[in-house]
Formats: C-alpha cells, structure tokens, sequence
C-alpha cells in the first residue's frame, strides 16, 4: 500500500507518491507536478569502495522522447547519449547535494531521476531536484538534509516563482535557489540588468518558498523515513595527519599544490612522496 503527500507549490499541485515503485532502492519518491512525472531514487551499497579517497556519488538524470509522447523513426531508433540539459540538471542537483552526506561515507550512492512524462507548463528538472532530496531523505542513507530548490523568474517587475514556458520566454531572470533549514546553500543565475536589491530580494523569497517545502518533506520522512545505516567510516586518523605534518610540513605542501608548472608540480610531487615513504 503506497501513501500520497500533497502542497500547493506556485498554484500547481505537487504530489509525492512514496512505496508506489522502487520498492528495492533505498529511497524512492514517484513525483507528480501537473502533468510533469519523474521516478526518483536513492540508492546505495552496502559496504564502502575500496582504495578511494573521494565520495562515490553519482547522479543520473534521464529524459527520453518518450516523455513527450514521441517516439525516434527513420534510421536511428536509438537515443544516443545525454543531452547537455541532462548534463547540467545532474551537476546542479549534486552540486547541493553531496556536502551535505558525512565527509567520512565511502559507499557507492547513485541518484536516479527518469523523467516518465512532461507537461510543458511544469519543466521536470525542478520535480527531479526535490525528488532527489526526498528520495535520499525516507531512505537509510545518511544524509543530513533535506534541501529544497526553487526557480524564480521576474516578469513585468514582479517575481514568479517556478515560471511556465511562457513566462520563462519573458522573464528578465532566471534564479536557481537551493535552501537547507537554516541557509541559502546554492545559487546560480542569469538575468537581464536587474538592482542589486532587486536580486537579493528574490533569494530570501525563494528560501522562504524553500522552507515550506522542507516544512511538506519533513512531513514525509515522518512518517515514511527510514532509520539511517551505520557505515564504516572511512575517516583519515588524525593520528596519521599528525605524524605527516611532522614529515611535511604544511609550507612544503603548499608549494607542491601550487605550482602550476606541471614539470615543477611532479618534480615536487615525487620529493614530497619519497620523504613519506
């Protein structure tokens, strides 16, 4: 049996169906904003990567002509790769993301966001953006969230949030604001000349926009939150940075990490490696 949460959100409704489908992933949100659907999930491994020293997120963003009840003809019957928008809309949502899982988790995490259909009026890469945070947010994966994004367009003067194609078209802005509980955490924009004060005055609105939609997911995870995993920690002992600083001192590392000389940079690169050794 599945639960459906619900909000207004900029005159729309925007709906949240949760253990609908993706039963097997960590976290699963199927997102409904008109007619726009995306199926976003979260999902991780149960045991950390070995010998890396980065967090192995990925986030994926599909869009297929499908969506848009086309279907490709002619000789090529096959979607190729990622489009650009696909690109970006991935990097903008783990751009907010992925500080906010613990520095130490090694586990492969992957975020999938499938856009099934598109309204026109209801772009879907801002359903997949909170899809995502909700997804991570119900699920076992320690996460520290959740976040919120909003898109604020300036129209006539007045601010619109989350513009249709048309307003978009007329807009003399195009503001991206991703928000926590306590603070603005990312924004990207593009405008036409605008004040100064005009600017900030459509970021605090988009971050007060922002917290009633973590307000709305705050109400899911509630109650279909999952209790988050232990996970080995794959933290550097600060033991082991004590005992390097000792060897190498800071001064030194510095001058290796900013030489911009790429022979300078290995010439340094191997000095410092054979004094840990």
């Amino acid at each position: 049996m599945y639960k459906t949460f619900s909000m207004e959100l900029a005159g729309r409704t925007l709906s949240v169906d949760v253990n609908r489908v993706g039963k097997q992933a960590n976290g699963c949100a199927f997102m409904h904003y008109g007619d726009t659907t995306v199926l976003c999930t979260a999902t991780a491994s149960d045991k950390p990567r070995d010998g890396i020293d980065f967090f192995p997120l990925s986030v994926e963003y599909e869009e297929k002509m499908y969506a848009v009840g086309k279907i490709p003809g002619g000789f090529n019957k096959r979607e190729g790769k990622a489009s650009e928008n696909a690109i970006l809309t991935s990097r903008v949502i783990d751009r907010p993301m992925r500080p906010l899982f613990p520095k130490d988790y090694r586990n492969d995490v992957t975020l999938n966001n499938m856009v099934m259909s598109v309204d026109p009026e209801c772009r879907p890469e801002l359903v997949a953006m909170i899809g995502a945070a909700i997804a991570t947010s119900i699920s076992d994966i320690p996460f520290d969230g959740p976040i919120s994004t909003t898109q604020v367009g300036l129209v006539d003067g007045e601010f619109v949030f989350i513009p249709t194609a048309a307003q978009k078209s007329v807009s003399d802005m195009a503001l991206t604001v991703v928000s926590t509980r306590e603070k603005v955490i990312m924004i990207e924009a593009g405008a036409n000349e605008v004040p100064e004060q005009q600017m900030i005055d459509a970021i605090f609105a988009a971050h007060e926009l922002n917290q009633k939609v973590i307000a709305f997911i705050d109400t899911i995870v509630a109650e279909c939150g999952k209790q988050k995993h232990e996970y080995e920690s794959c933290a550097v002992p600060e033991e082991l940075f004590a005992a390097i600083k000792e060897i190498v001192t800071p001064e030194e590392m510095e001058v290796e990490v900013l030489s911009y000389v790429k022979q300078k940079k290995e010439e340094n690169n191997f000095v410092v490696t054979e004094k840990l050794e």
